[in-house]
């Protein structure tokens, strides 16, 4: 199944979203309406995961970084709606 997490860290945002990505998180994702759907800068997606790993995981690479895990909610994309955004410069 496909989820989305978001999470809040006070620091190392961009190295915390790194490893994630390494993971086989996505920042963006094919659109049907628009060419790619790009995501808010702490919300990642997964087409694999559960929402319950996508949480352990991101409490396990915060650890590893040695950073606080604010706020975190990881549920399944399913009926969705977006603004597509643009790329992150």
């Amino acid at each position: 199944m496909a989820i989305i997490i978001t999470y809040d860290v006070p620091s190392k945002h961009m190295e915390l979203k790194e490893a994630l990505l390494n993971k086989g998180y996505q920042d963006q994702i094919p659109g049907k309406t628009c060419k790619t759907i790009y995501f808010p800068n702490t919300t990642l997606y997964h087409s694999s995961k559960s929402a319950s790993a996508a949480r352990e995981e991101v409490k396990a690479e915060c650890k590893t970084l040695n950073i606080t895990l604010d706020r975190c909610v990881a549920t399944k994309w399913d009926d969705w709606s977006a603004i597509c955004g643009e790329a992150f410069k």
